[in-house]
């Protein structure tokens, strides 16, 4: 089972089916689903089945979170799931975990996405005792990259993604040689 976890201004919370609706939307946004669903309007069902396939990774400690932002309520999503098929000629990622992130434009600049990760981090690190994490980003989607260099992921490789190029990243969550396991520590105002 997931756990909730805390973060400054706010708290991870296992995702359920009454998120359905706030997750539709923010997938729905154009600037969250540009990379993330490669500009692609996810119909109900897809998003539907992406609640259930978090459900199935629950007994493994892995799935979605719904990131729940003190007095605003719903900001995004974060999660931990087997690295994707799109990744696969990157022979390093094979069988690795890697987080996926979405927040709503209301709340980019505001170090939500890096504190989100790194609780995510530290929980893969000494809750799910993960030896690494893996991911990919598209090569335009320059916020992401920022993100994965600030919590300590160094890039590993690239890969032909369904959009573009894939820019591969892994993170040691042990110490090891490709990066530092960094848990972010959110600015104050």
């Amino acid at each position: 089972m997931k756990p909730c976890l805390t973060i400054a201004n706010g708290r991870l919370q296992p995702v359920s089916a009454g998120d359905l609706e706030s997750l539709v939307t923010l997938l729905h946004d154009t600037q969250v689903r540009r990379y993330l669903c490669d500009d692609t309007v996810l119909p109900r069902e897809t998003v539907a089945g992406m609640l259930a396939a978090s459900d199935d990774l629950d007994p493994q400690g892995l799935g979605l979170w719904a990131i729940e932002h003190t007095g605003d309520g719903f900001a995004g999503i974060v999660g931990l799931q087997p690295a994707s098929q799109d990744a696969g000629s990157v022979p390093e990622m094979a069988g690795g975990i890697e987080p996926l992130i979405a927040i709503h434009p209301d709340h980019w600049g505001q170090e939500l996405a890096s504190t989100a990760l790194g609780a995510l981090i530290a929980y893969a690190r000494d809750a799910l005792k993960l030896s690494r994490l893996v991911a990919a980003v598209d090569r335009p989607n320059t916020r992401s990259h920022r993100l994965m260099q600030r919590c300590g992921f160094a890039t590993i490789g690239t890969a032909p993604g369904p959009a573009g190029e894939l820019v591969a990243y892994q993170l040691p969550l042990d110490g090891g040689p490709a990066g530092t396991a960094k848990t972010p520590v959110a600015r104050s105002a």
